[in-house]
């Protein structure tokens, strides 16, 4: 069975500057890319302690980025399974805002793993359909609005908002993101070659000191 990747765990306590968070359940998610010939994942992980009850933290495998869905309210539930990429329209907040979006990406996710208790009642090779909306109007890091329709029946809206490292370590008091032990080891391998190289030339340079005073300088040899 395919694993999570992001650094967290069920019942985990996300300690940040002005947070105290707690992970309840996760999702992993697949779907497949015809162009690619294989699976992309992705996995969601429900986190209580925010302002919002219905929050979760999203790490996507393939571009390993880690993103927040801050729920959104509309005035009507949109069904992604009905939209299509290109398409214009516009949404209204519950609050009475309104958002001219852009359909940016639709598709449907097969969960894979289950972790936890969720909001919504799951089993194992259940189909999500899912649309990404960008909000041009919205600051450029909160742009993104992702629509999620659970059980054929349940409508869920989303800011999805990228966090950096530097953001992540503020809320969750570190990253979500899996440390790269591939390019850790690189790293390492690289040092410990210029370090060798380094010492090797410095013990060649002293052996080649010594030979000249063979024959002349500090030694005394054939000058003063």
């Amino acid at each position: 069975m395919k694993r999570t990747k992001a650094r967290l765990k069920i019942n985990q306590i996300l300690t940040g500057k002005k947070t105290n968070l707690r992970v309840v359940g996760c999702l992993l998610f697949r779907e497949w890319d015809e162009k690619k010939k294989r699976f992309y994942y992705w996995e969601e992980w429900e986190i209580t302690g925010l302002a919002d009850y219905d929050s979760w933290v999203e790490y996507d495998h393939s571009d390993q980025i880690v993103s927040l869905y801050e729920p959104i309210r509309f005035t009507k539930a949109i069904d992604p399974a009905q939209l299509e990429k290109g398409q214009s329209f516009t949404v209204s907040e519950q609050d009475g805002k309104d958002h001219t979006v852009v359909v940016d990406e639709v598709g449907v996710g097969e969960i894979v793993n289950i972790k936890g208790k969720n909001t919504y009642q799951v089993f194992p090779k259940e189909l999500m359909a899912y649309a990404t909306l960008k909000d041009t109007g919205a600051p450029k890091n909160r742009q993104l609005i992702t629509i999620e329709k659970y059980n054929n029946r349940e409508y869920d809206a989303y800011r999805k908002i990228q966090l950096s490292d530097k953001e992540q370590k503020k809320m969750f008091g570190r990253t979500i993101k899996p440390i790269n032990w591939s390019t850790i080891i690189i790293t390492i391998i690289i040092i410990a070659i210029f370090l060798f190289i380094f010492f090797f030339e410095d013990n060649s340079d002293g052996g080649h000191g010594g030979a000249r005073g063979v024959y002349g300088g500090s030694s005394g040899g054939f000058g003063k």
